[in-house]
């Protein structure tokens, strides 16, 4: 499926039914928030807190030159066969909290712990820490009493993340780090919808790294948008389905320590993809009773197209399981 059937299709159904919603958009309902992988989706009102926390498991197996299977072979690929990746496992860990200022801003921050674990025939390896430090202003643009709203969110990603992850004293891969090793601006503008028993909502993104890390490299900047919508089941139940498109580019310049011959995982230009992700997901919020305001969500992605720089592993699915209570 492409890109713009899935713009086309959401498009439809957020602008035929609009009509049927009665006041401003709302969090108070099962489908108040996008998708838990979507992060800035929403706002607070003045004097509002809310904490998060999130799991996201990802699996990436086999290998893909461009948008085809390759084999693990030299001739295949280029690189030594003994340092082809096979499969890489992340698991992310997501702290974040948000405070509304006012009505018009509401701040917001996120702090990630990352596990990697990467194999090749020669064996496996992993680096974990803490990754880099995100921090947003997201600021009201507009809303209608037709239930639709619009905010911006203006982000920086802080370099706290390692850069210089080794196993057995040999430097990892772009992808085996846990930073940029660069600040990063991180803008978004996103649209939310609600009917009387749907919620729809699309975000335009991106990443745009500033400068160069003290390894004399930088992460491919990196475009992306996503469209949602959700059917509120019950008054706690909600489900929901995803199309997002992403583009990163290849990493400028490179990191001398790294053998780029040896391994794609070394390579400066095999970094970044083209990808297009299908998700469902299930939100359950609490109204009432001693877990009023508390929120949890998960949600399954695989891809539907993918196209990768040089040689890189394939993405197979990602999981993520997610914890919010607001107040």
């Amino acid at each position: 499926m492409k890109l713009y059937t899935a713009i086309t299709l959401i498009s439809t159904l957020i602008f035929s039914s609009l009509s049927a919603h009665e006041g401003p958009w709302t969090v108070a309902r099962p489908d108040g928030h996008a998708p838990i992988s979507v992060m800035g989706d929403h706002m607070h009102e003045m004097g509002e807190w809310m904490v998060s926390y999130r799991y996201m498991s990802m699996n990436m197996d086999g290998l893909l030159k461009g948008s085809n299977t390759v084999a693990p072979t030299m001739m295949a690929t280029g690189f030594m066969p003994n340092m082809l990746p096979t499969e890489m496992t992340m698991d992310m860990h997501m702290f974040g909290t948000m405070y509304a200022i006012s009505n018009q801003w509401t701040l917001m921050g996120m702090l990630n712990y990352l596990d990697n674990e990467m194999s090749m025939p020669m064996g496996k390896m992993d680096s974990s820490g803490l990754g880099d430090i995100k921090i947003a202003g997201l600021y009201d643009l507009a809303q209608w009493d037709s239930g639709r709203r619009m905010h911006l969110k203006l982000g920086l990603n802080l370099p706290t993340g390692s850069i210089d992850e080794k196993h057995n004293g040999n430097i990892l891969g772009y992808g085996m780090q846990l930073g940029s090793g660069t600040y990063d601006f991180e803008p978004a503008i996103t649209y939310l919808a609600q009917t009387e028993n749907y919620s729809y909502g699309a975000q335009l993104g991106g990443i745009l790294r500033i400068g160069e890390n003290d390894q004399d490299y930088t992460l491919g900047n990196k475009f992306e948008a996503t469209l949602w919508g959700a059917r509120k089941i019950t008054d706690s139940l909600s489900a929901s389905a995803k199309f997002d498109y992403s583009r990163q580019s290849e990493v400028d310049g490179k990191d001398t320590r790294m053998n780029e011959a040896m391994s794609p995982a070394l390579n400066p230009n095999s970094q970044g993809r083209d990808i297009t992700i299908f998700g469902l997901g299930l939100n359950y919020y609490f109204k009432d009773g001693g877990l009023s305001g508390h929120r949890l969500a998960a949600e399954w992605e695989t891809p539907i197209d993918q196209k990768v720089n040089g040689v890189q592993l394939e993405l197979d699915s990602v999981w993520t399981l997610g914890w919010q209570y607001a107040w």
